[in-house]
């Protein structure tokens, strides 16, 4: 391994580190967790930064991504710079508004130093791989501390989630969420390693890749999350059915690989039967609940509505319980303290001008990755992408990325996409000049790489 390698392993262990801790503190659920992480992030961001040197090429191609943020950042922190707010627009609660900046700019801070990872070679496998040990920890813990009092976490009472395995967060769906992320991204960690033979990895990628996949979905099957279980097996098919044709022609007439593969099917079947139940009991309360749903963004679509530039970060539960017209909404207005759709979350927070910045910003970031989609099928960078619409499935009917340390999760996958893509987008030049390689390409061609680099 060569000094710029280990440079690019040791900032990938230092981000994924700092998310992992926000996992484990109950996602950082809360302003004061959520503002230590951001700290943090912005901390650990700088030393990403200062240890793998971004040069001048990733910069001049990140900065749409980066001025897409740093403008929805200012829309959301802008009021702090006047004495009265601008543009009429209705902030509910001022106060939360520097704990909404830092953590925004954290986010910001989690996404750079991701896409330098990723545009790093081997940037995405190397922050996968130790995703990957930090979610098995993370599984290990949480099944401790469910061991020691089922009705907490670090001695915080679960309340209605009492029932429900709810891993190192409070909520249970959140829970859910992060450990379908986990299984489909060492779904792809597992394809990469049975197709490329050419990159070596070490033996505790080998053995946490399996481990983390099956533990994924045993402790995504007991959070009783139907949306999370539901998003995990529809990414399983699309992964399936992008590399299945693929891994059955290389293995064709290879008895014990097909043996191997048939196993593998049967365990998940095997999982689903023993683990699923505290899913499949909720299926009996999709009708009622989808009511509940219904009602809520009912109450909260017309509360959006009335406020087109927002109501200020944390101040959806002040707009809600001054907005209610009915017992029953003022019901959902003391018990729901989220809106359960990141659509209305955004336009709660921020208006119609912070939804347009975000979907921006998210097309900014996965646009390199589409350009040259049917060329980079990369096991590991695929699984990166379904894992981030897996988010957004969870997120459209829960609180995924309300929760700060999912949300954090997600930039991290983001970043390592964008990175990825675009330094293969970029071509031999780019990368050559990032590697610090000054070598003309053999085939003198500046276009393309002379072989393709791994992820």
């Amino acid at each position: 391994m060569t000094a710029a390698d280990r440079k690019v392993g040791l900032a990938a262990s230092l981000l994924t580190a700092v998310l992992f801790g926000e996992v484990a503190a109950i996602g950082v659920d809360g302003p004061l967790l959520a503002t230590i992480a951001a700290v943090a992030e912005l901390l650990v961001g700088a030393a990403v930064l200062l240890l793998v040197r971004p040069s001048l090429t990733f910069w001049r191609i990140f900065a749409l991504p980066l001025a897409l943020a740093i403008l929805a950042w200012a829309w959301i922190a802008s009021p702090t710079w006047f004495a009265v707010e601008p543009f009429g627009r209705q902030w509910s609660a001022p106060d939360m508004l520097p704990q909404a900046s830092a953590r925004f700019l954290g986010g910001i801070a989690v996404l750079t130093s991701a896409a330098a990872i990723g545009w790093r070679r081997g940037g995405v496998r190397l922050t996968i791989d130790r995703w990957l040990l930090w979610g098995l920890i993370d599984i290990a813990l949480a099944l401790a501390l469910r061991h020691y009092d089922p009705d907490a976490v670090w001695g915080l009472d679960k309340g209605d989630l009492r029932e429900r395995f709810t891993g190192t967060f409070l909520n249970a769906n959140a829970a859910g969420c992060y450990f379908a992320v986990l299984a489909v991204l060492a779904l792809g960690r597992g394809l990469a390693l049975a197709f490329d033979r050419t990159t070596s990895s070490s033996f505790v990628t080998q053995v946490t890749t399996p481990i983390a996949f099956l533990g994924g979905i045993g402790a995504c099957a007991i959070t009783g999350s139907r949306t999370a279980l539901l998003a995990f097996v529809i990414a399983m098919i699309l992964i399936g059915a992008q590399f299945g044709p693929q891994w059955m022609r290389q293995q064709r007439g290879n008895v014990r690989a097909l043996a191997i593969g048939a196993g593998v099917i049967g365990l998940l079947l095997l999982v689903f039967v023993l683990l699923g139940d505290a899913t499949f009991d909720r299926i009996t309360l999709l009708g009622e609940d989808w009511t509940g749903r219904t009602d809520m963004w009912s109450l909260y679509g017309r509360l959006a509505a009335q406020a087109p530039l927002g109501y200020g970060p944390g101040g959806f539960d002040d707009a809600a319980l001054h907005g209610f017209a009915s017992i029953h909404e003022a019901r959902i207005a003391w018990y729901v303290h989220a809106p359960h759709n990141v659509v209305l979350s955004l336009l709660m927070t921020g208006g119609y001008p912070y939804l347009v910045l975000m979907i921006a910003l998210t097309g900014a970031l996965l646009f390199p990755f589409f350009r040259r989609a049917h060329r980079l099928r990369e096991p590991a960078v695929v699984g990166a992408v379904v894992a981030l619409g897996l988010i957004l499935v969870c997120a459209s009917t829960d609180i995924a990325l309300d929760m700060p340390a999912i949300a954090a999760m997600a930039a991290m996958l983001a970043g390592l996409v964008w990175g990825r893509a675009s330094r293969f987008v970029a071509g031999a030049l780019a990368i050559q000049e990032e590697d610090g390689e000054r070598r003309l390409l053999t085939n003198g061609s500046a276009g393309e790489p002379a072989t393709r680099p791994s992820a």
